[in-house]
């Protein structure tokens, strides 16, 4: 399903459609973890209304590995700048997950898709002062990413 999209001319496409459709069913049933967040990264492949609220409806999972599917995930693929509110809101509650690597997943995820949302490069910003390393390193990164012209002004 995968390679569907990648050779698709057009994202409305049959097959691109048919796939979304499959994948979706899909991740609402899947009980299994590790498959479900295979699921949930397929999808964010086609990413569209349909595909993110799929995406979405896991976003409080009980699996770490599920939610960091979510945050990698979330705004891949839109035509479109920015994340939808209900993206953002999501990306914001990852962010502030107690799984480190999740919140690594979310900060780069922010940096990538967030770019010029205050609200995603103050929770960016918070993540500065993590008590691990590497969760502050990717807090760097991400905001490097964002290319946030206040948060620049505020460090320099």
């Amino acid at each position: 399903m995968r390679l569907i999209e990648l050779f698709a001319e057009d994202r409305e496409e049959k097959f691109c459609a048919l796939a979304v459709d499959a994948l979706t069913n899909w991740s609402a049933s899947e009980t299994n973890k590790g498959v479900l967040a295979t699921v949930l990264l397929g999808l964010g492949s086609y990413a569209g209304p349909r595909a993110e609220a799929a995406i979405l409806a896991h976003a409080d999972h009980h699996d770490a590995d599920v939610r960091r599917a979510v945050a990698a995930s979330l705004g891949t693929s839109r035509d479109t700048p920015g994340l939808p509110a209900e993206a953002q809101e999501a990306l914001l509650t990852l962010m502030g997950d107690p799984d480190p690597d999740l919140r690594i997943d979310a900060c780069w995820r922010a940096g990538e898709e967030g770019q010029g949302d205050s609200a995603l490069s103050d929770a960016t910003a918070a993540l500065l002062g993590h008590p691990e390393r590497r969760v502050q390193l990717d807090a760097v990164y991400g905001l490097a990413l964002h290319d946030d012209e206040a948060w620049k002004r505020q460090t320099v």
